[in-house]
């Protein structure tokens, strides 16, 4: 943990008042702590604590610092504006819902209702065949919002290149708008978007929000993407005292359109800026830090740094090589064991791998062994079927243009409203240019509705008139509870308690909710109330480890993504093989293995005392045995397991640092030696690939690369270091 007191660094950047301030603050060197001491310390100097703005990256980051703020200086947390940029985002446009031309009770949709939509679309579209990849879409459209590109503008761009997937995307990005525009709803690229639009053209909001902070200090800003670095600049470009705080180390979200040029060319944007370099780390030892920093150490695009820490020198970082993927879960879990005998609670191991599907093994093998463990960032509890249910209702009724939330509890619990009644129920809506609640209230009027679906329409339609007048005045959680007893929800889930062993489960969910709700109506002041629609915000802005909780007794299995910001005493990395950790490495271009390296690093630098990194010699891909090499992050590390077979039920403490194995060991005893010499025209063999011939060769030596045009397969760029090429 960090001192009692800054060190020399930390409070340099805390006191630092010069102007446009660049904080490098490298992994477990306690970047909050002078984040928060910088605003109390500003407060202190007479600086009004409503006109310091914060941003950072997940829910719980902001109310921890909020909390933290206050315990510096009582009563300010709740005055300084600390949001997630699109928090800040949704908050404004609230403000000036009507001067921006939005319904002041717009639905923010969350990324399963986009992609409801966006499936719809694409059948309306006619391309109905490619509902199956409704998710890549709303990923391509969120990717375009990020770069502040609207439905007509990527329709201009996608016209100019000429591409047919891109063409496609372009019909559906625009009814995909235009369908959540009709529903009263915004998704998560829109807050952003919507309000560099309005900061861009209106002279007068712009100028308003310029002078309405002092200060704005940005967390996190390695993960910035083009919206989120626009309006940072627009925000502080008048008073210039801007703060930002990252680690171009830790910039692992380009998939999510985080661009790690915003934090790594701050400098050329503000020739002015002061840097300051925080490098002592607080959390992990000297042994984790070394080998990790010996990974990190190879990129390129990156700040010179080099941690160090006061830290107990600790225990060597373990590598093991199992046999196969269920040998290395029971790998994991013996050692899982081994540290609850010598005293480590379950809740301090994590086990991180690069992609969801890997959970699959180490799940059964928990179960299997009785050891309590959470899978974090499969289904998240609002997610859950029953409590989307229920906060749909509340959506719909909030917010009546709302189709999108309406559409899904149409007949839930079930009314008499089928699929059949539900299309001519959307018809007559488009025909008519309704909402779907309009259209509820004219059922009677609605030709070819049989009268079971009327009645039960007459029933929803008589529902959410009850509850849009009681909603807006009753505590969120007295609301919600309107909304179970009202819709007969909650009764429907009581009656198959008898028949369906997962009800319990659900109404336990739904209670869990109402004590959320609970909670959060303490948050209000008479002043500003606690409100419903205000919770349905929150909860759709929410991110994949916001509900991470800490304190649970259990074992934490998770993406290595989900694991950024996390810390534990004992970690193990699972997965380091080549083609999967980093993954698809014979394709990568530079950039996209240095951003699995900066993967790598995050995932090292979450252990404080036992770090472990485990590695298959053959894993099931795709239903085929594929033979792999170790990770060339564990060879970047000095760290190489021993050639020695695995024994699960081993007693040792697994294999140490060996840098002086050769990096081109073979794959198994008496198999062919790997190439480490290649030329034009030659032909050679991947045992994953097949044969082929070399087409193209460059560089030399360990970064010597070969272009392999296989016989049955295209072409693919490998590094000779690396890629286990034999004779053919």
């Amino acid at each position: 943990m960090p001192p009692a007191k800054l060190n020399p660094e930390q409070n340099e950047a805390a006191v630092y008042r010069g102007g446009p301030l660049l904080i490098l603050a490298g992994a477990g060197t306690g970047k909050t702590r002078v984040i928060v001491h910088r605003v109390a310390s500003l407060i202190g100097e007479g600086v009004e604590a409503g006109r310091i703005l914060a941003v950072t990256f997940t829910n719980k980051a902001a109310t921890e610092m909020r909390h933290r703020v206050d315990a510096l200086v009582p009563g300010a947390g709740a005055r300084v504006w600390v949001h997630t940029y699109h928090a800040f985002a949704a908050k404004l446009l609230r403000r000036h819902a009507v001067a921006l031309g939005l319904p002041p009770r717009f639905t923010v949709f969350d990324a399963s209702d986009s992609k409801r939509v966006v499936s719809e679309a694409l059948a309306e579209c006619g391309m109905a065949d490619e509902r199956p990849k409704a998710g890549l879409y709303v990923s391509v459209i969120s990717r375009a919002k990020d770069d502040l590109l609207d439905w007509q503008s990527y329709g201009i761009h996608a016209m100019a290149q000429g591409d047919a997937f891109r063409s496609n995307v372009a019909k559906v990005y625009e009814r995909y708008q235009k369908k959540i525009s009709a529903a009263g709803g915004l998704d998560f690229g829109d807050l952003l978007l919507k309000v560099c639009e309005a900061m861009k053209h209106d002279e007068g909001l712009r100028n308003h929000y310029q002078k309405a902070f002092d200060h704005v200090l940005v967390d996190e800003y390695q993960d910035t993407n083009h919206a989120q670095y626009v309006l940072t600049k627009t925000l502080s470009a008048k008073h210039r005292n801007l703060c930002v705080v990252g680690d171009a180390d830790q910039s692992i979200y380009a998939f999510r359109g985080a661009n790690i040029r915003n934090i790594l060319e701050f400098e050329a944007d503000f020739k002015d800026a002061k840097v300051v370099k925080l490098e002592q780390n607080y959390r992990s030892t000297p042994q984790i830090l070394a080998a990790a920093g010996a990974v990190i150490a190879n990129n390129r695009r990156r700040h010179d740094k080099a941690l160090w820490t006061e830290n107990a020198e600790g225990v060597a970082v373990v590598v093991e090589e199992a046999p196969d993927e269920r040998a290395e879960a029971r790998w994991v879990v013996r050692r899982v064991v081994e540290l609850a005998e010598q005293g480590v609670s379950f809740k301090d191991m994590a086990v991180f791998y690069r992609t969801n599907a890997q959970s699959r093994q180490f799940e059964e093998a928990f179960t299997l062994a009785s050891i309590p463990h959470r899978v974090v960032g499969s289904v998240r509890f609002y997610e859950r079927k029953e409590v989307k249910d229920a906060l749909s209702y509340a959506r719909a009724a909030l917010n009546p243009a709302d189709s999108v939330s309406l559409e899904r509890i149409l007949n839930v619990p079930a009314r008499g409203v089928g699929k059949t009644a539900e299309e001519v129920l959307k018809n007559y809506a488009l025909e008519h240019e309704l909402t779907l609640r309009q259209a509820v209230a004219k059922q009677g009027q609605i030709a070819g509705l049989g009268p079971a679906a009327r009645r039960g329409l007459a029933e929803l339609d008589h529902v959410l008139t009850l509850l849009e007048r009681d909603l807006g005045t009753l505590p969120p959680h007295e609301g919600m509870n309107a909304v179970l007893q009202r819709t007969g929800y909650w009764s429907w889930l009581e009656g198959q308690v008898d028949t369906d062993p997962e009800a319990a489960s659900r109404l336990g969910n739904l209670q869990e909710l109402m004590n959320a709700l609970a909670e959060f109506g303490t948050r209000g002041t008479p002043e500003v109330p606690a409100r419903l629609e205000t919770f349905l915000e929150e909860v759709a802005l929410q991110g994949g480890a916001d509900g991470y909780d800490a304190s649970a007794p259990s074992v934490t299995l998770m993406t290595v993504h989900l694991a950024k910001g996390l810390e534990f005493p004992a970690v193990f990395v699972t997965g380091l093989e080549e083609g999967l950790f980093p993954i698809n490495a014979g394709n990568f271009s530079p950039e996209n293995l240095e951003e699995e390296r900066r993967l790598c690093y995050v995932a090292m630098t979450r252990a404080k005392e036992r770090l472990y990194l485990g590695h298959a010699a053959n894993r099931r891909l795709f239903g085929r045995n594929t033979p792999n090499l170790p990770s060339r992050f564990i060879l970047e590390a000095k760290l190489v397991s021993g050639p020695r077979p695995f024994d699960p039920f081993a007693a040792d403490e697994g294999r140490q640092v060996a840098p002086e194995r050769p990096a081109s060991q073979p794959f198994a005893p008496n198999a062919p030696v790997p190439l480490t010499r290649v030329k034009n025209g030659m032909r050679v063999r991947h045992p994953e690939f097949g044969a082929g011939r070399v087409v193209e060769t460059s560089g030399a030596g360990e970064s010597m690369r070969v272009t392999v045009q296989f016989d049955k397969g295209p072409a693919r760029k490998l590094l000779v270091r690396y890629a286990p090429l034999l004779p053919a």
